[in-house]
């Protein structure tokens, strides 16, 4: 046994391993001090009594008091990834998981008492209060239950200081730990479910199910099925007679009859597919409820679970096709009937592109917005040899406001009032916490899906290599086929697809209205990988307006198109000056530098133009340049009035200065909210309506220009102007708002113009 200074020296020691996270020096402690108490026999009494109870109850309050009240079990795949170097002491991190690995051999002094080592090789002592222990038989159990090698999650992980100043993980309930893996090899002896029947391995799957342990429920599920097939029936020799009636076939394989227990492995199938589907792997729970019913055809619980399974496929006539069947052993089944109506509703979305979201986008709806299918209109993929890459084009003339495609995002991570986080940058893709985060979301999806996969195999990354391959549009329709792809998807690739396609919140985004705010406003951030909108190119005079309803991305026609046209939206800002729009694309690392029409005339302007721009980039983002009263709004509309002055010298075409005036819109802006203080100069301000043909001409759809206009429209009829001027400006407004919200009903368009009026 140790001296009380040799305890000392032990100690310093591990405060400052555990402080540096020293993993060598930690794992070299750790065996130390498991030798010692393996040598004493009787590990807890080497503590006093008094440091014992305090240990246990400063552990124990601490960390239950840094509990959330609500006691709900969170799911894995909703937290954000963590690491130990994150970690802040004498805190729970809500909304957060650590993943590692046990680098040690575990023993127990009233606590578990082990090594995790995270993702980058950082190790922390972590101490488990695991109420299935106990001093008798503490050690055999925690050698198998806390394994060497084993993978864990810990939920909200909760890092304590203890009593001897060293820095420990402390878990003190089961729902906040979940054993991921066991040792690679397990010898069957020592296996914890070794000796259990296999009714009793699907008990302790729905216990774990029941604690939204999906991972773990899965694995005993299938040790549960693994032991029904280890004792199957093998008869002898029997008759075809004696074969039928006892369940064996002609080529030797069995059927239900042949398993031990067959209604466990039928549960067990189907329970499986039910935590598969949790997990969103529903190739995998279409499996699993397809063995369940060739074991019970008539099992209502699976056929439900075939049902959601294909619906979550997006094979929506299959999917009705199955909840219809189950109807014929339920017909009253309330559940069945509200999945079968959302499959028969997805079915016409994705054949016919009619989608009900007037109540969304109006805020009239209760709770989020409704689910809606995928559907790919009059689009298609194709390489362009004299552009050097892939577009979407239209495969027929198209009107402004057609819907050409919805798309559901693989994933996407937000920064908003329901899921508050720490922002920096101006936007989600010059955002790293949210690439980082979608970037690990999008790792475990690849690993779901075949199909998923297949889609994301496709898309370019930031390698830079020339991909001429254009994926078949079925991949990306649904109830249609595809070919299986079992190829993996390296994480390095997967980054590059994400900083090269993933699409942040310059879109509009008609949940703006619901708060009362502009949607052009920074009023929320998100980050999302979507598949078919992924091959749409940049242009400064985009064609196209991207919606968003949630995760959903609807796409309209924000201009009239011909057959064979390129479907372009625009990745920055359209209302911003050139210089300004190309360090929007270098910072949110595009990786390209745009050479449009409007780009290039911007250029020749660039050196008339150059201290005009200046001055806005200097009053951007100033509160003050855009309020009437301030000098800096002052300031900012005698931009306007400089400019006008360069485009009398330089453009003498009408085109040309729309599109430059649109570049400068704020400066317009400011000079509307000045028009009183800049005298007999606010005559040379263009009038608005000539500013908002100049906006449609640049960004039809565009939130900001949808609102200028909705503004004069109020504005003009509120000061009593003619008729004429009023209609004029309704009319505008109506066909921005068309551009945006797609063919909506005209009073559903004219309640939306209202709303932006008013933002």
């Amino acid at each position: 046994m140790m001296s009380a200074e040799e305890m000392g020296v032990l100690r310093g020691r591990l405060v400052k391993a555990s402080q540096a996270m020293d993993k060598e020096e930690l794992m070299e402690l750790h065996r130390l001090r498991m030798r010692q108490y393996e040598d004493t026999g009787n590990d807890w009494e080497l503590m006093g009594e008094e440091e014992k109870e305090g240990m246990v109850e400063r552990l124990s309050a601490k960390a239950k008091a840094s509990r959330r009240g609500s006691g709900v079990i969170v799911p894995l795949e909703e937290l954000r990834r963590i690491t130990l170097v994150e970690l802040t002491v004498e805190k729970r991190h809500e909304g957060c998981v650590l993943y590692g690995t046990l680098c040690v051999e575990a023993f127990f002094l009233s606590y578990v008492q082990t090594l995790v080592e995270d993702e980058e090789g950082k190790v922390m002592t972590l101490m488990i209060d695991d109420p299935e222990l106990d001093c008798d038989s503490s050690w055999g159990k925690v050698k198998i239950r806390y394994s060497e090698g084993a993978k864990i999650a810990i939920k909200e992980p909760y890092l304590s200081t203890l009593p001897d100043k060293t820095l420990a993980l402390y878990v003190n309930t089961e729902d906040d730990i979940s054993i991921l893996s066991e040792m690679p090899y397990l010898p069957s002896d020592v296996s914890p479910w070794s000796k259990l029947e296999a009714a009793d391995l699907r008990t302790e799957g729905n216990r774990f199910f029941a604690k939204e342990d999906w991972v773990g429920a899965i694995d005993l599920y299938s040790k549960c099925i693994m032991k029904s097939m280890e004792s199957l029936r093998t008869p002898k020799s029997p008759s075809p007679k004696a074969r039928k009636k006892k369940g064996a076939t002609a080529n030797g394989s069995t059927n239900k009859l042949g398993f031990s227990d067959p209604e466990t492995v039928m549960l067990a199938y189907s329970n499986r597919a039910a935590a598969w589907m949790k997990l969103r792997h529903f190739e995998k729970a279409l499996l699993d409820s397809g063995e369940a019913l060739k074991l019970d055809p008539t099992h209502l619980k699976s056929i439900y679970r075939k049902g959601r399974a294909l619906h979550g496929l997006q094979q929506y006539e299959q999917a009705c096709e199955t909840f219809q069947n189950a109807l014929l052993l339920s017909a009253q089944d309330k559940d069945i009937k509200n999945a079968l109506q959302r499959s028969k509703t997805c079915d016409l979305q994705s054949r016919l592109g009619l989608y009900e979201i007037s109540k969304y986008i109006l805020g009239t709806c209760d709770g989020a917005a409704t689910e809606c299918s995928d559907y790919v209109g009059p689009v298609e993929i194709k390489w362009r040899e004299d552009l050097g890459r892939r577009g979407l084009f239209v495969t027929k003339d198209v009107d402004v406001g057609e819907l050409l495609l919805v798309s559901n995002a693989f994933s996407v991570v937000r920064v908003d009032g329901t899921n508050p986080k720490k922002v920096e940058g101006p936007s989600g893709r010059s955002n790293k916490l949210l690439r980082d985060e979608l970037l690990f979301k999008l790792f475990n999806l690849a690993l779901r899906s075949p199909k998923w996969l297949h889609q994301m195999s496709f898309l370019t990354d930031t390698e830079g290599q020339k991909d001429d391959r254009c994926p078949p549009m079925d991949l990306f329709k649904p109830n249609q086929t595809w070919d299986s792809f079992s190829h993996d998807m390296p994480l390095a690739r997967i980054k590059g697809v994400v900083l090269q396609n993933a699409l942040d919140e310059s879109g509009s985004c008609a949940r703006g209205l619901l708060n009362n705010r502009l949607p052009g406003e920074n009023n929320r951030q998100f980050l999302g990988l979507w598949a078919l909108p992924s091959f749409i190119n940049h242009s400064c005079c985009p064609n196209a307006v991207r919606l968003h309803l949630g995760d959903t991305l609807f796409l309209h026609a924000s201009r009239q198109l011909e057959c064979g046209d390129e479907v372009t939206i625009s990745y920055v800002n359209p209302l911003l000056p050139l210089p300004m729009r190309l360090e929007l694309l270098v910072q949110d690392k595009w990786g390209f530098v745009c050479k449009c029409q409007r780009c290039e005339l911007e250029m020749r302007f660039r050196d008339p133009l150059k201290h005009i721009c200046k001055r806005v980039y200097d009053l951007w983002g100033m509160k003050e340049g855009v309020v009437a009263g301030y000098p800096e709004s002052l300031d900012m509309a005698k931009n306007a009035l400089k400019l006008e002055h360069q485009l009398k010298l330089h453009a003498p075409y009408l085109h040309e200065r729309q599109l430059i005036r649109t570049s400068y819109f704020i400066a317009y802006w400011s000079a509307y909210l000045n028009l009183d203080q800049l005298g007999d100069h606010a005559s040379i301000i263009p009038r608005p309506e000539t500013m908002i043909d100049a906006m449609n001409v640049v960004a039809p759809g565009d939130s900001v220009a949808l609102f200028f206009a909705a503004y004069w429209a109020k504005k003009f009829e509120d000061q009593g102007a003619s008729k004429t001027v009023v209609k004029d400006a309704q009319k505008k407004a109506m066909y921005l708002c068309k551009s945006m919200y797609g063919k909506q009903k005209a009073d559903v368009l004219k309640r939306l113009i209202k709303a932006h009026a008013a933002g």
